[in-house]
């Protein structure tokens, strides 16, 4: 019966506006217009999850000799009603109710008597509880296809299993709640949203005017009750804060106000209203709210079980945490790929650090920086660390740059590794988890970039901030009693290459999330960038919202497309 569902009915099932009026398939009773409607229609699936919809609710339906699950003796039952009102919360998961044949549903509950309007609105629950079940399991979306940089695999779920199960219990609403993730992350961004649509429904709040000229402390500007209204709305500048006497002073209030509100915004904190501050204030209150669902979206993207321990980074936020026994027991700032070098996103297992490891050089690098230079001057390898070898096999042997032709070479045909030591741009310790990405966390020379508020500078790897220290959390953290901190002292100090492996490998997240709560309950927001934001909300089909502002915040970040590209170091 799948096959001839599948070449069917899928107009009148996916959208609940087929009526069936032909004197042909008018039917006398309840369980023929059910037969009709999973054996007759016009068209074929959309898509291929259509398809699959189609097959599922055939095989339901068979299972139960055509039974209705939510009408009896000719009427919608409470359970009916039940599933209904759950269909209509999901705008507070960040879904659309819409999707889901709320307003068809609502409409045959209330008129639908006939035997075919009645096997409508069952086929229309059953559907619409399959999608809205499997949404929140899983997400409406899947990651590798609207984004070739995010390898998240997109999970499956048993519909059918779904299905009867929600069938046999009184509230399905009940069994549709624990489907989403019970991270607190999740339920916290679930508040966010619920704020945000307060604010957006009482009118957001008014722009600030921009002009070329910033807006330094101490400064006087006719913009100033403009923004401190606007900060009085997302709560930065308290709603009873005193008023200077001249109301167009930058006072002090209004100075630490702006501080909070970039600070919130991963913006540096220096209270100067600048075209980046201006931005991020004058996007409205509706895209803040897309921007919240999207990152509800991502949360259900992610692994259910992320492990016992493990480590987060956040590329957007610039942040790793470490999570044992779902308790953050160690945070750290990180620096990230550029925007033209962009950190993918993607789950492994990290099985072994590194302490005064080697750079191997990838070979763009040396194409594009090291060799213009060295070409130049020789003696530049040796001022750096870097030491050239015959080929990448074992037995490569070094090669000395005096003894090359340099004036007449245009490529460098060998190896490059810097050595071990204070200049080598992996710092003095790596952390690697395999991965076709070449990437892993470590060590940099570069210690200052670690106080800018963007930090996208890296050629795609993730530099630490006070990475010994994330190491011996890692240590404790897999059972790698044998390596204490002494120890991994003793090991830099000694100058030699050394590789510690971790007792259990401990699974390591990278995540592109955008809003997130911290933990003095701000709703906080980054830039969007790497444009996944963008991919993300078209893909939603949220072509309602204007992201112009969004995406010129991103474009004028530091370290974003129009900022300068990577800096100085490795991967």
């Amino acid at each position: 019966m799948g096959s001839v569902l599948s070449r069917g009915f899928a107009v009148g099932l996916l959208t609940g506006l087929m009526v069936l009026t032909s004197p042909v398939l008018a039917a006398r009773d309840f369980t023929t217009a059910m037969q009709l409607r999973l054996t007759s229609g016009v068209n074929t699936p959309e898509n291929d999850r259509d398809s699959q919809d189609l097959a599922t609710l055939d095989k339901f339906y068979d299972q139960r000799k055509f039974a209705p699950a939510w009408i009896d003796h000719g009427k919608p039952t409470a359970k009916a009603g039940l599933l209904l009102t759950a269909l209509q919360k999901a705008a507070q998961d960040g879904l659309n109710p819409a999707d889901y044949g709320v307003a068809r549903i609502t409409t045959l509950m209330e008129r639908g008597d006939s035997p075919d309007a009645l096997a409508e609105l069952e086929v229309l629950l059953s559907h619409g509880a399959l999608d809205y079940g499997r949404d929140l399991a899983t997400g409406r979306l899947a990651p590798m296809s609207i984004d070739n940089e995010l390898y998240v695999e997109k999970r499956e779920i048993d519909t059918l299993a779904l299905l009867n199960r929600l069938a046999a219990v009184e509230d399905a609403g009940v069994e549709l709640s624990a489907l989403p993730p019970r991270r607190a992350e999740y339920q916290y961004l679930k508040g966010a949203l619920q704020q945000y649509r307060e604010v957006a429904a009482a009118g957001g709040w008014k722009p600030v005017p921009v002009t070329d000229i910033s807006l330094k402390p101490g400064g006087n500007d006719e913009r100033l009750p403009a923004l401190r209204a606007r900060l009085k709305v997302t709560g930065e500048l308290p709603a009873d804060a005193p008023l200077p006497e001249d109301p167009t002073l930058f006072d002090e209030a209004t100075i630490a106000a702006l501080k909070k509100f970039q600070a919130r915004h991963g913006l540096e904190p220096d209270g100067v209203l600048g075209k980046q501050t201006l931005l991020a204030l004058n996007i409205t209150a509706d895209q803040r709210v897309a921007q919240i669902a999207m990152n509800l979206e991502r949360w259900r993207w992610m692994p259910i079980d992320m492990g016992r321990s493990y480590i987060l980074v956040n590329l957007a936020a610039f942040h790793l945490s470490i999570f044992d026994q779902g308790n953050v027991v160690h945070e750290a700032r990180v620096v990230v790929g550029t925007t033209s070098t962009r950190t993918p996103v993607f789950s492994r297992k990290m099985s072994y650090l590194e302490v005064n490891p080697y750079w191997h050089v990838p070979a763009k690098i040396v194409r594009d920086e090291i060799f213009p230079k060295a070409r130049k001057d020789p003696s530049y390898l040796a001022k750096q660390g870097y030491e050239l070898l015959s080929d990448w096999s074992e037995t490569a042997v070094p090669v000395d740059p005096y003894s090359l032709d340099w004036a007449h070479m245009t490529r460098l045909p060998y190896r490059v590794r810097q050595v071990p030591g204070d200049k080598n741009s992996l710092g003095r310790i790596k952390m690697m988890f395999p991965n076709e990405f070449d990437v892993y966390l470590h060590d940099t020379p570069s210690k200052n970039l670690f106080n800018r508020a963007n930090r996208s500078f890296s050629h795609g790897c993730i530099r630490v901030e006070h990475p010994f220290d994330v190491a011996e959390t890692i240590l404790r953290l897999t059972g790698t009693v044998d390596w204490p901190r002494t120890r991994l002292d003793e090991a830099l100090a000694g100058g030699q290459r050394t590789i510690v492996r971790l007792k259990q490998p401990i699974p390591i997240h990278i995540s592109y999330v955008t809003v997130f709560v911290a933990n003095d309950g701000s709703v906080n927001f980054r830039s969007d960038i790497y444009g996944r934001d963008r991919k993300l909300a078209m893909a939603m089909r949220a072509a309602r919202v204007k992201w112009d502002a969004v995406e010129a915040e991103a474009r004028m970040a530091p370290g974003g497309a129009a900022a300068g590209q990577g800096k100085d170091g490795p991967q």
